[in-house]
C-alpha cells in the first residue's frame, strides 16, 4: 500500500473543555496514469510539485508509477502541508506559477511554462500554446511543455552553441543560425513522445503541426491558426 502522509489534526478548545470537530478533508483520490509526473498533476492545480509531494509523502524527485493511488489537495489543504514540513506556501505556489513580466529575452515573445521555468516563442505562438495545453490537460491528462530552457525561442548566438555541438558530435540536430524556425520563436522541442502524440491529435486546432525535421519527433513548429 502507498505510504500515507499523516494528516494534522485542527483543535481549538471552546470554554475551555470542549473541541471543535477538525474540517472535512476535500482532496480528491486519485490514481496515477502513464505519463504524470508530479510537475503536470500539480500545475494542473496550479500549485508546486512540491506541495503535491509533501502532502503524499513522496520524494520530489520521485517517478510516479502507473496506477499508483495518490490524492490531489485542494490548494489550501496544500499549504497546510506545507506549513506542517516547515515549508513556505508563498513560495512553493510561486514556484508553480513564476512571474514573467518584463523578462522576455526580447520584445514580442510570449511564456511558456516548463519545468524549468518560464520558456519563450513569439506571442501568437505562445498564447496558442498555451490554449492548447489546457486543452491536453483537460481531454487527455497529459501536460505538454517543452524539453529545456533552449527548447524555444533562441537567440543567434544560442543557435550557434547548438549548431556547433551538433557538428562536434556532442549535441542533437540543429541548424546553423540564420536558419531555425527557433530564432523567430515559432518552433519548440517537446520532453516526451507521448507530447507529440497529443499534438498530432489536437495541435492542429491551434496553429502547431509537425511541418519540418520529419527524423525529429520532439520538433514541432506554429504555422498559425
Amino acid at each position: 500500500m502507498h505510504p500515507r502522509r499523516a494528516r494534522p489534526v485542527f483543535a481549538a478548545i471552546i470554554a475551555g473543555t470542549a473541541l471543535q470537530a477538525a474540517p472535512a478533508q476535500a482532496a480528491e483520490p486519485y490514481a496515477v496514469q502513464s505519463g504524470d509526473t508530479l510537475w503536470s498533476l500539480a500545475t494542473a492545480q496550479g500549485y508546486s510539485p512540491q506541495t503535491l509531494a509533501t502532502y503524499n509523502g513522496l520524494s520530489l524527485d520521485g517517478l510516479l508509477i502507473s496506477g499508483q493511488p495518490i490524492e490531489i489537495p485542494t490548494a489550501d489543504e496544500g499549504a497546510a502541508a506545507l506549513v506542517e514540513a516547515g515549508l513556505d506556501p508563498a513560495q512553493e505556489i510561486a514556484v508553480a506559477a513564476p512571474s514573467v513580466v518584463g523578462s522576455a529575452p526580447v520584445p514580442g515573445l510570449g511564456a511558456v511554462t516548463s519545468p524549468a521555468g518560464p520558456v519563450y516563442l513569439d506571442a501568437g505562438a505562445a498564447e496558442a500554446w498555451n490554449a492548447m495545453r489546457a486543452d491536453a490537460l483537460s481531454t487527455y491528462g497529459i501536460d505538454i511543455y517543452p524539453g529545456g530552457d533552449l527548447s524555444g525561442y533562441r537567440s543567434t548566438d544560442e543557435q550557434a552553441e547548438l549548431y556547433g555541438l551538433f557538428l562536434a558530435g556532442l549535441g542533437a540536430p540543429s541548424h546553423p543560425p540564420g536558419h531555425s524556425a527557433h530564432e523567430l520563436g515559432l518552433a519548440l522541442d517537446l520532453a516526451s513522445p507521448e507530447m507529440r502524440t497529443v499534438i498530432d491529435e489536437i495541435g492542429p486546432a491551434y496553429g502547431w503541426a509537425k511541418v519540418e525535421a520529419p527524423d525529429e519527433w520532439w520538433h514541432v513548429n506554429y504555422v498559425g491558426g
